[in-house]
């Protein structure tokens, strides 16, 4: 037997109801909260990863089976604000973890063990990416520290903020390592 009229009602006024508190909760600063890792004040970051997409780079995840307009035509992207397609936040975020492996971990795979950031912004076809890594030291048993770390898109927006990563760091990159996709 189905619900009565006025049963099916009630719950949609209460999960309305509900979904009103969350969202007032949330204005309210409710939530949980995320404990911060800002790079150093006054250091010069320890190794520095480069790397320009071309226009072709937000395509790339079609080949994974993302195929959402907005990382490949123009009309998404400028309704939703971004004036143009947007490269996928995934690509970011595996740049940069690639970017700190190849400089401070040899490029082995083994030598990285936690990897965490905050998507800020969108990037773009054809923007430079821009990975400042700074080591806290205080490696443990096993060689690994904690790696803080910011990407900007060159010019000064950042868009992955309160990184952070353990890596085994196995060498020191001084400089720029650039790289192309």
């Amino acid at each position: 037997e189905g619900e009565g009229e006025g049963e099916g009602e009630d719950r949609g006024r209460d999960r309305d109801r509900d979904g009103g508190r969350r969202r007032r909760r949330r204005k309210a600063g409710g939530g949980p909260k995320t404990v911060n890792y800002p790079p150093p004040s006054g250091k010069k970051p320890d190794a520095t990863y480069v790397f320009q997409t071309t226009p072709e780079t937000a395509l790339l995840y079609r080949l994974n089976g993302d195929y959402n307009p907005l990382h490949a035509t123009p009309e998404p992207g400028v309704k939703m604000g971004f004036g143009g397609p947007i490269i996928h936040g995934l690509f970011s975020w595996n740049c940069t973890a690639h970017g700190i492996l190849q400089c401070l971990g040899g490029s082995d795979p083994a030598n990285i063990r936690e990897f965490q950031a905050r998507f800020a912004s969108p990037v773009k076809p054809g923007d430079k990416l821009v990975t400042e890594m700074w080591r806290m030291g205080g490696a443990d048993k096993d060689g690994f520290e904690e790696v803080r770390f910011v990407t900007r898109v060159e010019g000064g927006r950042v868009c992955l903020s309160n990184g952070r990563a353990v890596v085994r760091c196995v060498g020191s990159a001084k400089g720029k390592v650039p790289a192309m996709l």
